[in-house]
């Protein structure tokens, strides 16, 4: 796979132009019954690829409720504390952060409650809240449904952390403190997931350019999501810069289309793959312009 990078730093811009259609639902729609598609989200790459008229309002409607769970309530503090793009104005923007803290036992098992506190954004841990998946199933010939779930994936700036945690337990007395770091909705995650890479593939390769699996995912018509979207080995063909906050490749992998995503790979993230459909006979060529534009 050819990888793409998406660095905020540069400010590029892409625009793809439309296909005059949806590219969820595949209607066929005039200019005004469309609406422009961010590839990747607004709120995490802001205009680095933008897809002209490429999604209906009905479709982006159902996109949106699971995907503004992500980007607001998964990733909301961690938006803030790096300075991500936001639509909202600066001065609206919270300045503060909730930390939940417990009390628990030499067995991490829950004690008591020690309340929230408010910490200035700029005094807060960083805290990255991901999944961790394996392969999708149908890279794993003996997988089955149960083994799929993969589990919640965090990075945390433990000396901020643990310097906080000091603060609490000498305030309370109690003898284990930890701090709660937020949860992840494991299904509008692997949702949002399948949704990227169902976009990028379609603007990269093009309307016919495979043939898609995902709209029934995207569209919240099929919950069958691991099947498709699993993890991946966070490998690159060259060192990655960190102010790059998204990588992002295309390819084929036997005769499926695949897509790798990776979100701010400086804190060791995980790596995504989903499969978004099967090769057709326009994927070849369409996969070698793709690496010839990006040459």
């Amino acid at each position: 796979m050819k990888l793409k990078e998406f660095d905020l730093d540069r400010f590029e811009k892409r625009v793809v132009a439309s296909p005059g259609l949806c590219i969820y639902c595949c209607q066929v729609l005039p200019s005004e019954g469309l609406t422009d598609e961010h590839v990747i989200p607004y709120a995490l790459g802001h205009n680095t690829l933008v897809f002209q008229k490429s999604s209906c309002k009905p479709c982006a409607a159902i996109i949106q409720r699971y995907e503004q769970e992500v980007l607001k309530k998964q990733l909301g503090t961690f938006r803030l504390q790096v300075d991500a793009p936001s639509r909202t104005k600066r001065k609206e923007r919270p300045i503060n952060v909730e930390l939940p803290f417990v009390e628990v036992d030499d067995r991490s098992a829950f004690v008591r409650d020690l309340g929230s506190r408010s910490f200035p954004l700029n005094d807060a841990p960083l805290i990255l809240n991901l999944w961790q998946l394996p392969e999708p199933r149908l890279f794993r010939g003996d997988a089955d449904t149960g083994d799929d779930h993969g589990r919640p994936w965090s990075f945390i700036d433990m000396p901020v952390a643990s310097g906080i945690i000091d603060q609490v337990r000498a305030e309370t007395g109690a003898h284990n403190v930890a701090m709660k770091i937020g949860e992840v909705k494991r299904s509008h995650f692997l949702r949002f997931l399948a949704k990227t890479a169902h976009a990028f593939a379609v603007a990269e390769l093009g309307i016919g350019g495979f043939t898609p699996w995902l709209t029934d995912i995207v569209l919240e018509r099929d919950d069958d999501m691991t099947k498709y979207v699993g993890g991946t080995f966070p490998t690159t063909d060259r060192p990655m810069p960190p102010e790059v906050t998204t990588l992002m490749s295309v390819g084929g992998v036997d005769d499926l289309v695949a897509v790798r995503i990776q979100f701010y790979h400086v804190l060791g993230s995980p790596a995504y793959v989903v499969t978004v459909g099967r090769e057709n006979e326009n994927t070849a060529a369409r996969i070698a312009a793709m690496i010839d534009g990006y040459d």
